[in-house]
């Protein structure tokens, strides 16, 4: 006779584990202008498994208009960006720590160590700093996205 248990336990087995999506920001001057293939695929592959990507910028609301069509024309998609107030009057830190925390972020990637210490000790979040990125040949940009 089988083990009922047993059977239990291979049918918990085989279920897909279900996770959290998670919320990622991304800073765009010094990260995304670093290396936009870059983040191009990391964006498209974290927003395929279902996680979410938010733009945190210290750019002004000013340049909204001028900044999506800067990343539409990198091909960089995202949920949401949040850019900082024309009449803001603290620091760049300070509003990327206000954002990452309403919408409860759990990771930053920005190139500015002082935003990176800042959620760091502020924050539950992760906070990783870009490093610079040398840009891809475009052979190999090919090889990658299987065209050769």
């Amino acid at each position: 006779m089988p083990d009922i248990r047993e059977d239990e336990h291979m049918r918990k087995m085989k279920e897909p584990v279900r996770r959290e999506n998670l919320r990622f920001g991304i800073d765009i001057d010094g990260t995304i202008t670093q290396a936009p293939r870059h983040f191009q695929r990391l964006i498209d592959a974290l927003m395929k498994t279902g996680n979410h990507v938010y733009i945190v910028t210290g750019r002004d609301e000013s340049r909204r208009t001028e900044t999506e069509l800067f990343l539409a024309g990198c091909g960089i998609r995202y949920d949401e960006m949040m850019m900082r107030p024309v009449d803001w009057a603290e620091t760049i830190p300070d509003y990327k720590v206000k954002i990452v925390r309403e919408h409860d972020l759990h990771m930053l990637i920005d190139d500015d160590e002082a935003n990176c210490w800042a959620i760091q000790l502020q924050t539950q979040a992760l906070a990783a700093h870009m490093l610079p990125i040398p840009e891809l040949p475009e052979e190999m940009v090919a090889l990658l996205d299987g065209e050769m």
